[in-house]
This record gives C-alpha cells, sequence and structure tokens, in this order.
C-alpha cells in the first residue's frame, strides 16, 4: 500500500508540474504585453506626439510619431495585429477634459470594418494608449488549455484519493 500512495504522490507532483508548465504559457498568452520599448517615427524638426501600443501586437511599446501619423498605420508601424491578436478589437484610452474635470474615455473599433470608422475617429492624440485585444479563438485556446490543466490536476487527485482508499 506505500508503493501505490509514493506512486500516486508521483503521479499528483508530475500534474502538478504539467498544470504549472500550462498556466505559465497561459498567462503569457493573455498577458498584455506591456513594454519599455521606445520607438520613434517622425521626420527631423517635426512636431511629435507620444503615445502607447499595447497589448497583442507584435512590437508593443511607447511611441513618438509624427501628429500626421493615424490609428491604422500606427498599428502597422507596431507590427500588426499579433497571430492572438484581432484587429476587430481595438481600444483607444484618452484623458478627456469635461466641465473642468478630466475623466478617462475608451473608444472601441473594429477595424476589420472600416466603413463604420471615420477618418476623425482614426486621429490619435498625444498620450493615448492603444490596446489590440485578443482574438476570439486566442481565448478558445487559453480556456482549453486551463481546462486540460485541471483535468491532469483532477485525475492525480482522484489517483491518490483511490490509492488511499485500499
Amino acid at each position: 500500500m506505500t508503493r501505490q500512495l509514493l506512486c500516486g504522490l508521483l503521479l499528483l507532483l508530475a500534474s502538478s508540474a504539467l498544470a504549472q508548465v500550462d498556466q505559465a504559457s497561459f498567462v503569457s498568452a493573455s498577458s498584455l504585453n506591456l513594454t519599455t520599448t521606445n520607438y520613434y517615427f517622425a521626420k527631423p524638426n517635426e512636431l511629435t506626439i507620444v503615445v502607447s501600443v499595447v497589448g497583442n501586437v507584435n512590437k508593443p511599446g511607447r511611441y513618438e510619431i509624427s501628429k500626421s501619423i493615424d490609428l491604422i498605420n500606427l498599428i502597422a508601424l507596431a507590427g500588426g495585429a499579433s497571430a492572438d491578436g484581432t484587429l476587430g478589437d481595438v481600444t483607444v484610452t484618452r484623458l478627456v477634459e469635461e466641465g473642468g474635470t478630466i475623466r478617462r474615455k475608451e473608444l472601441n473599433f473594429d477595424l476589420t470594418a472600416l466603413t463604420k470608422v471615420t477618418s476623425a475617429d482614426l486621429i490619435v492624440l498625444p498620450g493615448d494608449i492603444i490596446s489590440v485585444g485578443h482574438s476570439i479563438w486566442a481565448t478558445v485556446r487559453d480556456v482549453f488549455i486551463v481546462a486540460g490543466s485541471a483535468a491532469i490536476i483532477a485525475t492525480g487527485v482522484s489517483q491518490v484519493i483511490l490509492v488511499t482508499r485500499k
């Protein structure tokens, strides 16, 4: 019986280790990829603004760009949406002043349907934070990773319980 208990504990430890590996990949897949990388895109002596691009893009970071660069071109400069990203879920977060108070405003865009976006929507302002969201398929994949990890742990626990009852 001691041998069976030891085997059950080893199985539980192994399944926990596998679950931790899966959780690590889930966290990295769903993180915002925040970075301190700086990029500069402007002609010499041209007026620039500073914005941040985060989320599921290939080159997230702080961008100092020409005032003439719009949202679509900024995302293109950031390498476009990553494999997990989607241009159907782009959020621009900016601070706006209304009635003497400053508040945060979030603008959501589906850049896959450009007929629904006006040219005024594409203007990027100083301090904007542009976030490219997760694709639905990346979310489904992440859910399956977590469910698989939970199943591995549940199997290990059930094996330990079965061994200890004998």
